[in-house]
Formats: C-alpha cells, structure tokens, sequence
C-alpha cells in the first residue's frame, strides 16, 4: 500500500508538472471547452429568441457538456500515456520495472481522476455562470454518480490503449469516439428500454433527474441502479480484456520497441 500510494503521488505530481510547464497549452485547452459551451449556449439562444428560458434544456445542456468533458478525459488519458511512452522509448523500461504497465497507467489514471474533477468542478461553475442557471448538487448523489457514468469511459480508455499499443497510431478512432460518445449521451433510453446497453446514457439521464427533481441516490429505483453499475462493471472488464489481448499481441510481435 506504501508502494501503491507513493506512485500515486508521483502521477498526480509528474501530471501538475505537465501541466505548469505547458501551461499555455493546458489554459487553451479548457478555454476552447468553455468557448464552444458558450457558442452552443448563445447559439441556441439565437435561434429559439432571447427571452426564452429554455425551460430545463439548460440544466441538460450543462450536465450533458459536463459528463462529456469528463468522458473524454477518462478516455483519452491511457491512449495518449501509451503513445507518449511508445514515442519516447520507454515501453520496454515500464515492462521491466517490478509494476505491470497496466497497473502503472491505472494509477496514472487514478492521479489524472482527481486532478481533472477539481478542473471539471471550475469548469461547472464557469457554465452555470455563463448561464445563469445555478444547479443544486447533493454531494453524495452526484459523486456517485459521477464516477460510475465516468467508469465505462475508462474501459473504453483501456481498450484504445491496447490498439494504441498493437496499432501505434489510432488518431482517426480517437476522434470517431469522441463524437460517438455525443450520440451515446443522447440516446433516448426512457422510450426505447434496451438502449440501456449501451453507456452513459441512463447514467447522465439519471443524474439530470436528481437536478430537476431533487431525486437522491436511494431514492432511484432498484433497476436504474443496477443497470448502472452493471455498466459500469462490464465495460471496465471488457476494456481491461481487450487492452490485454492487445498488449499480449504487441508483445508477441515485439511492437514495443518500435513507433
């Protein structure tokens, strides 16, 4: 344990590091995620005239974008660890060191968790700000579900790794995702049932409930809670099969030392 969390607290500290060096780029990052929640914001007011209130789309259009950014965050960490690590040589050396690399960028992951969810939070002030809509947040109930709409995000993280690993390059998969997550947030699960399969979904729908209705973590029905952790408990598995099924594959062909 000692062990797990001094590597825990060289992640969070060697992320911070990259983010103050390049800090330029860290500032433009969150600045273009903000500018285009502003554009879709103000855009939509355009069209539908100023003086509507929206009703509750906003609270939607902020919990959506919301989970969005965090996805893509869960997500897009492991890929890009494989791939800086592939560029700079250093798979081969993680392969040798007393940890297995998928425990090593686990635990990259954990530090990036932390880290981005402080961002995230700022950046939820910031669109409640532009917006003027001021959600209620119950601690516990968001937390909760929060993570667990975020984890099938890391099985996907875990799985892009793996081709990122096998594949070296996987920059058009990478942008594919990122949209196609849109379309799994909007998936219309309260009309169509068996959509529940696919992720994020019920989960955001879930948590836009407890803003709108006040609906607390026990207060869910027995159901949307189980389907949402089932989720969140498959596609982690799946993504951590398939990122070692690839891993092994790279391995096998000797595709470590190569980029």
């Amino acid at each position: 344990m000692k062990h797990l969390s001094r590597l825990l607290w060289m992640a969070i500290k060697k992320e911070l590091l990259i983010m103050r060096s390049y800090g330029f780029n860290t500032v433009i990052q969150f600045l273009t995620l903000a500018i285009l929640f502003a554009m879709i914001y103000f855009g939509a007011k355009v069209l539908v005239g100023q003086k509507s209130t929206f009703g509750n789309t906003t609270t939607a259009l902020i919990l959506g974008y919301w989970i969005w950014m965090g996805i893509l965050m869960s997500f897009s960490q492991f890929a890009w660890s494989i791939i800086t690590y592939a560029e700079q040589g250093l798979l081969e050396q993680l392969f040798m060191t007393p940890w297995q690399l998928k425990r090593i960028i686990a635990v990259e992951a954990a530090g990036d968790f932390l880290i981005s969810t402080v961002l995230n939070l700022l950046m939820l002030l910031l669109f409640m700000l532009i917006t003027g809509r001021w959600l209620r947040l119950e601690p516990l109930t968001t937390a909760t579900l929060y993570v667990l709409i975020l984890l099938p995000g890391y099985g996907i993280g875990y799985a892009l790794a793996g081709l990122a690993m096998r594949f070296k390059n996987i920059q058009a998969i990478f942008n594919i995702t990122q949209f196609a997550i849109v379309i799994f947030e909007a998936l219309p699960v309260n009309t169509h049932p068996w959509m529940k399969i696919f992720p994020f979904a019920p989960g955001l729908r879930m948590l836009i409930q407890h803003v709108q209705k006040g609906t607390l973590l026990w207060q869910f029905s027995a159901q949307d809670l189980a389907v949402l952790i089932a989720q969140s408990v498959v596609y982690l598995a799946l993504g951590l099969f398939i990122y070692s099924r690839l891993e092994d594959a790279a391995r096998e062909r000797g595709l470590l030392a190569h980029y």
